[in-house]
């Protein structure tokens, strides 16, 4: 087995994955119409009607003459505002729910001039968070327009009597530099019979703002020590779960909306697409079942989070809010990085230099193998004329040939596969800072120098991206060239770099920083292990 024939294996299904999954995925689903659109009545996939949350229904009336008449009901519709430092959120007597919250420390756009990000903003008028509802004695339908109580800059209470007697309270709360909203909701049975029932608390959000294919976007749960994110498509088949779920999400590429019981709230989840829209989907957290007497009541306290994914502000919540910051197969070495990262930075104050700093330190930490791989390389170059005649001579006989070029390795303490290792031990870390730089919310908007003033983000002239291709060709002409098949050498000193630099113009800026850096330290690296061997060349002849 010859050396660069792995690595060039590996490379190439490295290159295949990342092109793939930047230029050839399939493209997101396509944008529902505004308003919900779709000619007719719709249904979820969980037996919803088709009637937006917080929408009262005509109520039909007979005439005279016997003729039906409608006559439409025109509730008063309240809103409230509760803000503190980080975010200002917007409720509506309609369902008693939060329809929309902007998050003051973070902008839309690089420059925006302070324009703060908007959650629930989405033109459709679906975006709810906080609406709930008895399974057994309502619909999922139309919820009640509710009776404002009190306000204040932090809090606001409403009340709903149905016209049974039933009686549904809830109480928002917001303290100060929190992103979520305490929510106790109170429920009176006044019907004088037994109410047997359960709480549903629901989550619905239009994501058809949202184009990003290549982070997850949708419901997302924790049950059992375990995070579940539930794809568009599932949602669209609906998802029951029927226990032990700790919380609920909607999450987009930065963002959330999240929704945790407090205390033995959430037996288990209801996930499916409002009125079957495809960028529309809903959560709906079912709590359990209770028993009530005339005149008896029971409360219910939830944790509503709408805010960034940052794990130091979703901790607080308990029930492991945090594990929704997760960066798939490559988590755990991702997290311990990122915590690295942002300690460089609370030292330096600039995530641009934060990762030179800790590509240097992996680099380091490295820098034995990539010696080892350096001189075994050199040693496998040193072999070629050997290895040539014993292809001419065996080229015939495979088994023989390979017996005689594993002899020739032993006789020579040579590992074909060690100049493969470091390449192999770097690709975890590559791949887990291309998770941390492309999802983390510490690293949006983060600016670097000149013309880099969002690390991830691509580099918008594309400066960055050529110079690492740049430095891989250098990196490529210093290495000691095995391969025999001169198409492969080629391959290796033009196609790669060429390769590299055609997945990296669209990549964060960031990672391709990380990338160039290392590169230079390799060739500085090298260069320096070159000279070591000519001067040990130089006295050898000397003596």
């Amino acid at each position: 087995m010859e050396i660069k024939r792995t690595i060039l294996a590996v490379v190439l299904s490295m290159a295949v994955l990342l092109v793939f999954q930047n230029y050839l995925a399939p493209p997101p689903p396509a944008r529902a119409p505004e308003g919900g659109g779709g000619a007719g009545p719709a249904s979820t996939g969980v037996g919803r009607p088709a009637v937006p949350p917080g929408v009262l229904e005509a109520a039909p009336e007979v005439t005279p003459e016997g003729t039906p008449a409608v006559t439409a009901v025109v509730p008063v519709v309240t809103r409230a505002v509760l803000a503190n430092e980080v975010v200002e959120v917007e409720l509506t007597n309609k369902a008693a729910a939060v329809t929309r919250a902007r998050l003051r420390e973070y902008t839309r756009e690089v420059g925006d001039d302070g324009q703060p990000v908007e959650l629930l903003a989405g033109a459709s008028g679906l975006d709810l968070v906080g609406a709930v509802r008895l399974v057994a004695s309502q619909g999922l339908g139309a919820f009640p327009v509710y009776e404002e109580l009190e306000r204040t800059g932090s809090r606001v209470a409403y009340g709903w009597t149905g016209s049974s007697g039933l009686r549904l309270e809830k109480t928002y709360t917001l303290a100060p530099g929190r992103y979520d909203l305490e929510l106790t909701v109170r429920v009176v049975n006044g019907t004088g019979e037994v109410l047997r029932d359960r709480l549903g608390l629901l989550l619905t959000q239009d994501f058809s703002p949202h184009e990003d294919s290549y982070s997850f976007t949708g419901p997302a749960y924790f049950k059992g020590g375990d995070f579940e994110e539930v794809s568009l498509k599932d949602a669209k088949e609906g998802v029951q779960v029927g226990s032990d779920v700790a919380w609920a999400a909607l999450m987009e590429k930065y963002f959330l909306v999240a929704a945790v019981p407090q205390g033995d709230g959430s037996a288990g989840l209801r996930v499916g697409l409002h009125q079957g829209m495809e960028k529309v989907p809903e959560a709906e957290l079912l709590g359990p079942t209770f028993e009530l007497n005339p005149g008896a009541e029971v409360v219910q306290g939830y944790r509503l989070y709408l805010g960034p994914k940052l794990a130091s502000a979703l901790a607080p919540l308990g029930s492991k809010m945090d594990h929704v910051v997760d960066y798939g197969f490559f988590d755990a070495l991702a997290k311990p990085l990122l915590w690295f990262l942002n300690a460089i930075f609370g030292v330096i104050g600039n995530y641009g230099i934060a990762i030179i700093v800790l590509t240097t330190v992996i680099k380091g930490l490295f820098w034995p193998l990539s010696a080892k791989s350096f001189q075994s390389m050199a040693r496998m170059k040193e072999l070629q004329p050997k290895m040539n005649k014993i292809k001419e001579k065996y080229g015939n006989d495979k088994e023989r040939l390979n017996l005689e070029v594993m002899q020739l390795y032993r006789s020579h303490k040579v590992n074909p596969l060690g100049g493969c290792l470091p390449m192999l031990v770097q690709i975890p870390f590559f791949f887990a800072l291309y998770k941390i730089l492309l999802d983390s919310i510490e690293l949006r908007h983060a600016p670097f120098f000149f013309w880099i003033q969002d690390l991830s983000a691509k580099d918008p002239y594309y400066i960055t991206p050529l110079l690492m291709g740049a430095s891989m060709y250098l990196q490529q002409k210093m290495t000691p060239m095995t391969a025999g098949n001169e198409v492969q050498m080629k391959m290796m000193l033009y196609g790669m770099p060429v390769i590299f630099t055609f997945m990296f113009l669209n990549f964060p800026a960031g990672l391709v920083v990380y990338w160039l850096v290392n590169n230079v330290l390799s060739i500085g690296q090298q260069w320096w292990m070159l000279r070591q061997a000519e001067a040990k060349t130089a006295a050898k002849s000397a003596a």
